[in-house]
């Protein structure tokens, strides 16, 4: 009886199209001008790459741009989202930005830009996890 609400429960989560969580964190600190990448999920590291980061400002809001490539010759749907900290580490405005839908086509490469809400931003984390696999 077990094992069938457990199969009942796998099969109801593949039907609603699972997100999985785990994805690719890139931190983009401002104002040291480096960037660095989180691995959180084994296989979107083995499809997508992270080939630069760049920021600027602007009346000084922040801005941080990571260019992505898809490292396989098929269509990936993923999501992102730019997450801002202050100087202590602390999330600007957690519940603001949504996941963004990405269509990563095979071989291409996507720019991705968040800006920050305010001026008391100071890094960056770009978030990215896949919404189903690649085709």
């Amino acid at each position: 009886m077990m094992f069938r609400n457990v199969l009942l429960a796998a099969a109801a989560a593949v039907a609603a199209g699972c997100v999985e969580t785990a994805g690719t964190r890139v931190k983009v600190d401002t104002l040291a001008g480096e960037a660095s990448v989180y691995e959180g999920s084994t296989r979107l590291s083995n499809r997508v790459k992270v080939v630069r980061t760049t920021y600027d400002q602007y009346d000084g809001i922040k801005k941080a741009s990571v260019t992505i490539e898809s490292l396989t010759h098929r269509r990936q749907r993923l999501q992102a989202r730019m997450i801002w900290l202050d100087a202590e580490g602390t999330e600007i405005d957690p519940d603001g930005k949504p996941f963004r839908a990405i269509i990563l086509d095979g071989k291409d490469s996507f720019v991705f830009t968040g800006v920050a809400p305010n001026a008391k931003a100071v890094t960056a984390k770009m978030v990215i996890r896949e919404t189903d696999t690649a085709e």
